[in-house]
């Protein structure tokens, strides 16, 4: 279904959000969660651990426009020791809900089927398919609410890994317990950091190209783990569609992250995410895009950074072409003097750049929808 003519302004979208998490019922740490049209529970048979099999069956098919909340996993060295022995000797207490998640989380580590012999990984849910959704079209992933089911997160670092792999010299791991009430995190020593939780991994099916079980590890132009702390309540993700259906995997919950993501963790943790499945109908992106209320966001992915920037600066001036018909000087010109360029994550192989383009620069209606790329410059 092509939605073109129905999109709602993204601030008019949050204003609805707001009064449907009014009428929710409370959820996970005291967040109220919009009613959603499916649940996905986190099962084994709803998961799996690492990559994206492209043998996997969906899980669930759904309409575009529909909503859905998805339970997942994260947040512990889940399947190598008693979860709550781990817990208690980190001084984290839990309360009867967040003891069933974590139990939850535990069996569905230790029992979901691993593929392409991955031993470890991101926990994903998914496939989820969208109807009509075929290559060539454009899936927008609307973040309606995104909330920790667990109240504590993990932040570890080990040699030969981050941004500074030659300095970590044995492995560590700090453990950030969450105030829900003040969206914070105690991270010792008088020091609390603001939450904002959000999916690192949101993406579809990779091309048949990347392999049919493409580790999650590494983003692409399919979405996957991206780990832009960006992507939170009251965002769009655009995504292009490679296969029939999309076939839409998340996971990798984080309630926290800086820019960077410097030592591979964001405060990893176990989110309930609300999201909305949008089809936009016959038009590719050549890359991700994104959303919020104030922003518009491009991408840049590669394993050498400077090459992400490149990539990132052209996708900020097609973007800029696209939607305002900016030529390459003046989009180059704009992107110069009022586009923030932002290390995503330098520590996921492909290493990411997403510009900030202010959406109060432009005094003009748009001259085509943000997701609709022309076809005639691909």
């Amino acid at each position: 279904m092509n939605t073109e003519n129905r999109r709602v302004p993204l601030p008019t979208r949050i204003a609805a959000l707001l009064l449907l998490g009014a009428l929710a019922l409370p959820a996970h740490a005291g967040v109220a969660l919009p009613k959603a049209d499916h649940w996905l529970r986190l099962t084994p048979e709803n998961s799996v651990v690492g990559n994206f099999p492209a043998q996997k069956a969906p899980i669930l098919t759904v309409k575009s426009g529909a909503t859905v909340r998805i339970d997942g996993g994260g947040g512990n060295r889940w399947g190598e020791e008693e979860p709550f022995a781990w817990l208690k000797a980190n001084g984290v207490t839990v309360n009867a809900e967040e003891a069933e998640a974590i139990r939850e989380i535990d069996a569905v580590v230790k029992k979901t089927e691993r593929y392409a012999d991955i031993k470890t990984g991101h926990l994903l849910v998914g496939p989820i398919a969208i109807e009509g959704a075929m290559p060539g079209d454009t899936i927008e992933v609307r973040v309606l609410k995104v909330t920790p089911r667990i109240p504590y997160g993990t932040v570890s670092q080990r040699p030969g890994r981050g941004g500074i792999p030659d300095d970590v010299k044995e492995p560590h791991t700090v453990v950030v317990t969450f105030d829900g009430k003040r969206r914070s995190g105690h991270f010792g020593d008088g020091i609390e950091v603001p939450l904002g939780p959000f999916q690192g991994v949101m993406g579809l099916l990779p091309a048949a190209s990347e392999g049919a079980n493409r580790r999650s590890g590494p983003p692409g132009l399919f979405g996957g783990n991206l780990d832009c702390k960006e992507l939170v309540d009251g965002t769009s993700l655009y995504l292009p569609v490679f296969h029939p259906g999309g076939l839409f995997f998340t996971g990798d919950s984080h309630a926290a992250q800086g820019d960077g993501e410097v030592t591979v963790n964001a405060i990893e943790t176990a989110n309930t995410s609300v999201l909305q499945f949008i089809l936009h109908k016959g038009r590719l992106l050549s890359a991700p895009r994104a959303e919020s209320a104030t922003h518009f966001m491009a991408f840049g992915l590669d394993p050498d950074l400077d090459n992400a920037m490149q990539m990132a600066i052209r996708e900020t001036n097609a973007l800029l072409a696209d939607t305002y018909g900016l030529d390459f000087a003046r989009a180059f010109a704009l992107s110069s003097i009022a586009v923030d360029f932002r290390v995503t994550q330098v520590v996921d192989e492909t290493k990411g750049i997403h510009s900030m383009i202010p959406k109060s620069l432009f005094t003009k209606a748009r001259l085509a929808p943000f997701w609709a790329a022309d076809p005639k410059r691909r």
